[in-house]
């Protein structure tokens, strides 16, 4: 997976783009932005964009970029991208599954 963020995470952290919260409800209504954000950070599915050189050391499976993985809530610090997009880099214990990928 290709890096187009301009952060390079280093030693047991890694780069995550978290999947997108609907600002809208079912019904139609639209979310206050406090309300999407709060729902943003608690977010807990997203995808590895790149990962520290000491990450998954001991993990038997290791991620890799690319893949999907669910998230402990509330993880790490938020960094906005050089390409616009809200990163998150977190710890790789706050990875607590990967989800599977389908066909």
């Amino acid at each position: 997976m290709n890096n187009k963020s301009g952060i390079k995470p280093v030693d047991l952290k890694l780069l995550v783009l978290p999947d997108k919260v609907e600002a809208k409800t079912a019904g139609g209504i639209f979310l206050p932005d406090a309300e999407v954000e709060r729902k943003q950070w608690a977010a807990q599915k997203a995808t590895i964009i790149d990962v520290g050189k000491s990450c998954f050391a001991e993990w038997i499976e290791k991620p890799q970029p690319g893949d999907r993985v669910v998230l402990a809530q509330y993880p790490g610090s938020k960094f906005q991208g050089e390409d616009g997009e809200m990163y998150w880099i977190i710890n790789d214990d706050d990875i607590i599954g990967m989800l599977e990928k389908t066909t």
